[in-house]
């Protein structure tokens, strides 16, 4: 898919003269203006310049630079960005401009069909139920910690006040099943432990 460069107009920037006042009304028509006249242009602009930045990089054609030495130019995708186009926003910005566009880019045969999903594709470690427990019940006292410490910086008034009644609601809320997940870990713990000790048991010998 080839990207047409279209260049749109700016907003306008109504300058008033010496003793002359503006109109909020004449900003906003100048400027709807210009908004119903490129919407459409803009819409196509930015589509296509997805789908070329997806074929690219899906395609691992920016890796396709050389210096002169034969080696590859660029071993950043944003670095190739910066350098070939100018582009001096995040490269997770460029990725969700990207990211719109690509399962079109999938459906038309642009991009290979598994660019849906980059993440690496590796079994995920075996959590214990009393670890999983332990790390929630921690996580969740966190939450009210930082609730409570932000609430101390709030400043006196109507607003505070509602703050302190919702962190009140949460509290009533969390803490009970902190205290459950705190009494499972230790339930947990206590099941293993004597688990273990069976198992190191010396069997009796008649």
């Amino acid at each position: 898919m080839t990207a047409e460069v279209t260049t749109l107009p700016a907003p306008e920037q109504i300058k008033a003269v010496e003793g002359e006042v503006i109109e909020p009304s004449k900003v906003l028509a100048a400027n709807e203006k210009i908004v119903r006249a490129n919407l459409k242009k803009f819409e196509a602009v930015q589509a296509s310049v997805a789908r070329a930045l997806n074929i690219i990089y899906r395609n691992d054609l920016w890796k396709l630079h050389k210096t002169a030495e034969g080696k590859r130019r660029y071993t950043n995708f944003g670095d190739y960005l910066a350098t070939e186009f100018g582009y001096d926003k995040s490269l997770a910005r460029a990725h969700q401009i990207m990211k719109a566009d690509l399962p079109d880019a999938i459906e038309a045969g642009d991009v290979p069909p598994d660019s849906g999903d980059k993440r690496r594709t590796r079994n995920a470690p075996e959590v214990t139920a009393e670890k999983a427990a332990k790390v929630t019940s921690k996580q969740l006292l966190a939450v009210l910690d930082a609730f409570n410490t932000r609430l101390g910086t709030v400043e006196q008034g109507e607003g505070y006040f509602r703050l302190e009644a919702i962190l009140g609601q949460a509290q009533e809320m969390i803490n009970p099943v902190i205290d459950a997940l705190d009494e499972l870990v230790a339930a947990l713990a206590a099941e293993a432990e004597s688990a273990e000790d069976e198992a190191t048991e010396t069997p009796e010998t008649n």
